[in-house]
């Protein structure tokens, strides 16, 4: 064979594997880099064997970023309250991170004594561990969790998976057991949360919370006032400017097309912001 029939065959193996490795991606790219690396280890190696040597370092390549992905996804369903999720998930891999379960003994350590205690009212059987995504007022996408009555779960699922689906902002989804059981120090926190065994503030009667059967939503704007005298009162403390719902603000729970209090009104929940003798802007309970 002539030289230049020579050349013609080196350079059609050459450019075989280098469409095969994906290496063709221009000068100074790591997959350059890599289809370098294994025209050099497949130099003097018969054609066929070159093709299948850069076949293995594909696959071995795609395992383990596979094999990486896989445990990422396993850590977001473990992971604290408020961690940011950095991949791009799938319709399924989102699915997962919608999840519920018993409680646990992980989460009842957390809850003992503090969220939770032993009462004849609500059983710990009754309630339930959700993990959630939501959309941060950083519009990143975080995990949070939850635990509510076992009666709602499957819609509070459905509604925060609307809510996450529609980029609504929420910026802390975390067990109230973080603050101490301490609703006021929650609130201050903008923390969005449901069970804790409490009562009505300033009265002796349970609250819907107690039954995990009540939901806060961004708290902080949309506060808890009441009248007394006629003076207004605003809790948590800072969030009087909130109470004056006819402004527009951001994270306002019932504003025009507010999708939070749709959802929820669709789903059979009583809004606080509705009420007549207070208003519970953050405030959303199951009745039955």
């Amino acid at each position: 064979m002539s030289k230049k029939g020579v050349k013609m065959v080196i350079s059609a193996a050459g450019m075989a594997i280098c469409l095969l490795c994906g290496s063709c991606g221009g000068p100074g790219t790591r997959e350059s880099a890599a289809g370098s690396a294994s025209l050099s280890k497949g130099a003097g190696l018969p054609l066929s064997e070159a093709f299948r040597e850069v076949r293995e370092e594909q696959e071995e390549r795609e395992i383990q970023e596979a094999q990486e992905r896989a445990a990422r996804l396993e850590y977001y369903h473990v992971c604290d309250s408020g961690t940011i999720v950095e991949d791009a998930l799938t319709e399924e891999e989102t699915a997962s991170l919608f999840d519920s379960s018993e409680i646990s003994d992980e989460v009842f350590a957390r809850m003992d004594g503090v969220s939770y205690v032993e009462n004849d009212n609500i059983a710990l059987s009754e309630l339930r561990y959700l993990r959630m995504l939501y959309m941060g007022f950083d519009g990143q996408p975080h995990v949070g969790e939850m635990v509510v009555n076992e009666q709602i779960a499957d819609a509070v699922l459905e509604i925060f998976r609307a809510l996450y689906d529609n980029g609504y902002p929420i910026e802390k989804m975390r067990l109230i057991d973080e603050y101490g059981g301490d609703d006021d120090a929650s609130c201050l926190d903008n923390n969005t949360s449901c069970f804790n065994y409490r009562v009505v503030e300033g009265s002796t009667h349970l609250s819907r919370h107690a039954f995990g059967m009540a939901i806060d939503i961004n708290p902080f704007y949309n506060p808890y006032v009441t009248w007394e005298n006629g003076v207004e009162h605003s809790s948590p403390p800072g969030s009087e400017p909130y109470a004056d719902r006819s402004w527009e603000f951001p994270y306002k729970i019932g504003g025009e097309g507010d999708l939070c209090l749709e959802l929820f009104e669709e789903y059979g929940f009583t809004w606080g912001g509705n009420w007549r003798t207070l208003k519970d802007y953050q405030h959303f309970q199951m009745d039955s």
